[in-house]
């Protein structure tokens, strides 16, 4: 009888060792899926840098005067490029009430889908799809930002493309990423948020906050209103240290059926200003100030910011 018990409390230990073995096992699989996920987003989030559309290629932003605003390498132009970027004189931008036209200086190459440019009215980016003008590697095209409205150039060929660094980051860490419930404000608040540029502001809507712990306490963050889930803005004890002086962004998915969602803090990433000052970034809010050091996500180094060209 003592044998029988004996042997069913050695199996039943060794059935024990065995469960939290293959436990164990599982979490360690898990962590290694999600550092291969996490690998992954920060290769497709470079990739986007680089990309035509991404951050790294911007060369210049220049705010329209009412009426004719000229542009070129020419000292005389109202718009000044690099000479060994761009001719002469290669045309003007025209704003009357709100409106963009650009015209274009005869015999110069100005393409827009590849149709040569003579005179055209532009589509500005928080109008719909941006007009894109290109001459050689530059591309410019209009952007709107409250009562103001800008040019904004790319070029393509820009040196920072190859010289870009890459982003340093704090090692993903599982328990950065934590569940949020959503507590929607009774209605949708539209806000005014600085930015990076002095006098310019920023209006989102703001639906409501998200509520969770990190380390046990209770946090919130504001969270404003996206095309397709929500975008956070933040600050917390490592900004200004390790990571960017004017914080971090982050976005999550719309709530479930339970009302909550996920925030990845792994997936805090730096602000489109932190790579030039082309840029016209929001700030957080004090709201949305963590008094906790979060170590996740993107870091801050001076070499992510390209000089002028």
């Amino acid at each position: 009888m003592k044998g029988n018990t004996s042997n069913a409390l050695i199996l039943a230990a060794s059935s024990f060792l065995t469960t939290c073995f293959a436990a164990e096992l599982a979490g360690a699989q898990t962590a290694a899926e999600y550092q291969q996920a996490m690998e992954q987003w920060h290769s497709e989030r470079e990739a986007r840098l680089k990309g035509p559309d991404g951050w790294l290629n911007l060369a210049g932003l220049y705010w329209l005067e009412p009426g004719v605003n000229t542009i070129g390498s020419a000292a005389n132009n109202d718009i000044v490029l690099n000479e060994e970027l761009a001719a002469a004189r290669l045309g003007a931008f025209m704003l009357e009430d709100g409106d963009v036209t650009f015209r274009a200086e005869p015999d110069t190459e100005i393409l827009s889908g590849g149709e040569p440019v003579t005179e055209l009215q532009l589509v500005h980016d928080e109008a719909g799809e941006p007009t894109l003008l290109t001459h050689r590697s530059l591309g410019f095209y209009a952007i709107g930002r409250m009562e103001r409205m800008g040019v904004r150039l790319r070029d393509y060929d820009h040196p920072f493309l190859e010289q870009f660094p890459g982003i340093e980051s704090y090692p993903a860490d599982l328990q950065w990423r934590v569940e949020a419930t959503f507590v929607p404000y009774d209605e949708p608040r539209q806000l005014q948020v600085m930015t990076v540029v002095e006098g310019l502001g920023w209006d989102p809507i703001a639906p409501g906050i998200l509520e969770f712990e990190i380390g046990g306490e209770p946090m919130s963050l504001e969270a404003y209103g996206a095309d397709d889930g929500f975008f956070i803005i933040f600050a917390d004890l490592t900004t200004g240290e390790a990571t960017y002086p004017a914080g971090r962004y982050l976005n999550a998915e719309l709530p479930g059926p339970d009302g909550t969602t996920i925030l990845d803090f792994n997936k805090a990433y730096n602000p489109p200003c932190v790579f030039n000052e082309f840029a016209t970034c929001p700030l957080p809010t004090r709201r949305n100030y963590l008094q906790v050091p979060v170590e996740a996500g993107e870091k801050y180094t001076k070499g992510l910011h390209a000089l002028g060209i």
